[in-house]
């Protein structure tokens, strides 16, 4: 007997909601986890070196259990692997609150547990969206941007609540309501989320089983034979470096040095944060239209290294709120577009396996990020590290620009507009396509035609004469009441114009002729002496 979800009638209909939401439980219970477990450690043991001994040793469970264990998510199912993590996760979590009493080797077991498991449940929750997304018919980019939003809006519930939860039960509650939030994420995968197995029309046929050594050498293989998806993974593992130095060092000891209040801290991580939620909302509208490696080469360049420049030239807090807003705004494009791209490139069976290895190198650089970031200021200082670090994340931004062939790809996958006939479009796809989507102009003044044709600020098509006929048999071709009223109007209105200036004309030939036969008359009339 299987975890297979209870018969409803709707669960196709909410299975998307319903994952992102217990994805974004998944995400709230993981921060807390990220201050509670640490700070248990630091209040039972006084020790900042076992603090960071138990987050590093999370972190590489984490990583290797994306890349080692994804062959076994293959042969269980991506949503099965879901709620057993999910639960085991409960599992582990809930022993870390008793770990005390057995020793520091028990909660450093524990905790390693627990970040293989939530690799698994973070990468299955992922996978297990595409075949949802494909049954519903939806956009891969837009999907992937509400997603992010919300999953980031859970970053900044999660780490409120989680301050919360420490001051008002202590660690070990706040450990132990971490643990029932992973079982309510795992219900909702349950009870919402149906199997993809289950929703193709044909019956699904079950591919025998690979062995894992050959599970995982395919994952590899397949990942090196894609030259998007090594340079995207590139990228993400110099901008995680860089942003981690940022995070961890760069910021903290700006606000040390400069403001002298731990405050501007917060301050500052909420402009980001809260810059690409708001960015998320207005990309999430104009995702399908807009073109992916645009988009992705317009977010480094802006949004990148200008965040870290700012705050080696000015000690405006208020400037560096701003341009970090704006840096979050313009981000918000670079994680739904290339998950959205992986989504479309990666065929499903290796999904997993690709996925855990894009994850384990773009994490690998968070852990070096902030011994970088620390050497370089112990040997340059703080605003020449950061000036430092500027150039280095431009000269990375420029890949895309240099490499564009490759990272042109980007749009060969296309993204994918709802599917309806119209008539229940949702709110936000006329704007799209009204800014950024092609179009054609059929225009009449002065009694000419002429047709002209842009793509947003892009012309296709100078304004090019018509020929009246051809124009007139065009719009006879939209069967549109309004335009047809509008063309009979002009036309009615043109034929009136005319008439007018022929009346005129015959009115000065008339005057013409009786000057003519005036003059005609005189000529002809005897002259006296």
């Amino acid at each position: 007997m299987g975890l297979s979800s209870p018969p409803t009638r709707y669960r196709r209909r909410l299975a998307i909601p319903g994952l992102v939401v217990a994805e974004a439980i998944s995400v709230i219970g993981g921060r807390m986890s990220f201050l509670a477990i640490p700070w248990l450690v630091l209040v039972t043991t006084g020790s900042p070196i076992k603090v960071g001994t138990v987050a590093g040793a999370e972190a590489l469970a984490y990583v290797l259990s994306g890349v080692l264990a994804a062959p076994l998510q293959d042969r269980i199912g991506s949503r099965r692997t879901s709620i057993l993590a999910d639960l085991a996760s409960a599992v582990t979590v809930g022993a870390t609150a008793l770990a005390g009493q057995f020793g520091f080797e028990v909660l450093i077991a524990l905790v390693a547990a627990t970040g293989a498991l939530r690799a698994q449940a973070d990468r299955s929750k992922n996978n297990v969206l595409k075949p949802l997304m494909d049954a519903a018919g939806t956009d891969f980019t837009r999907v992937s941007s509400v997603r992010e939003s919300v999953l980031r809006t859970s970053g900044l519930i999660g780490a409120s609540v989680g301050g919360v939860a420490i001051a008002a039960l202590g660690a070990v509650g706040a450990i132990w309501l971490d643990a029932a939030s992973f079982l309510i994420a795992a219900l909702l995968v349950w009870f919402f989320v149906p199997d993809p197995a289950t929703l193709g029309d044909a019956k699904p046929v079950e591919a025998p089983a690979e062995p894992y050594f050959a599970a995982l050498r395919g994952g590899f293989d397949y990942f090196r034979s894609e030259p998007l998806l090594r340079a995207v993974t590139s990228m993400l593992f110099f901008t995680n470096l860089f942003n981690q130095a940022s995070s961890v060092v760069f910021v903290p000891m700006w606000v040390l040095t400069v403001l002298h209040s731990p405050v501007a801290l917060g301050w500052v991580a909420a402009a980001y944060a809260v810059g690409m939620i708001v960015g998320s909302v207005v990309f999430a509208t104009l995702a399908p239209y807009l073109p992916r490696y645009r988009a992705v080469v317009f977010g480094y360049m802006v949004g990148g290294a200008p965040r870290f420049l700012i705050f080696a030239i000015t000690d405006n807090l208020t400037v560096i709120l701003v341009v970090t807003f704006i840096s979050g705004m313009v981000m918000c494009s670079l994680n739904p577009t290339i998950g959205a791209v992986i989504y479309q490139r990666v065929p499903g069976p290796m999904l997993a396996r690709a996925g855990g290895i894009i994850i384990a190198i773009s994490f690998a650089g968070i852990p070096l990020g902030g011994l970088l970031g620390g050497l370089m200021v112990q040997e340059l200082g703080l605003t020449n590290g950061i000036l430092l670090t500027t150039v280095l994340y431009f000269a990375v931004s420029l890949s895309p620009i240099i490499r564009h062939r490759i990272w042109r790809q980007l749009n060969d996958a296309g993204s994918r507009g709802p599917k309806t006939d119209g008539s229940a479009l949702p709110w936000g796809y006329a704007l799209g396509p009204a800014v950024f989507g092609p179009r054609v102009t059929l225009r009449y003044a002065d009694g000419q035609w002429s047709v002209h044709a842009r793509q947003g600020a892009r012309r296709l098509l100078r304004p090019r004469q018509v020929a009246p006929k051809a124009a007139m048999h065009a719009l006879a071709q939209l069967n549109v009441a309004p335009v047809h009223e509008a063309v009979h109007e002009l036309v009615q209105r043109d034929q009136a114009a005319t008439e007018r200036r022929a009346l005129r004309k015959r009115a000065e030939l008339d005057r013409m002729e009786s000057t003519r036969m005036e003059i005609e008359a005189t000529l002809r009339a005897p002259h006296l002496p």
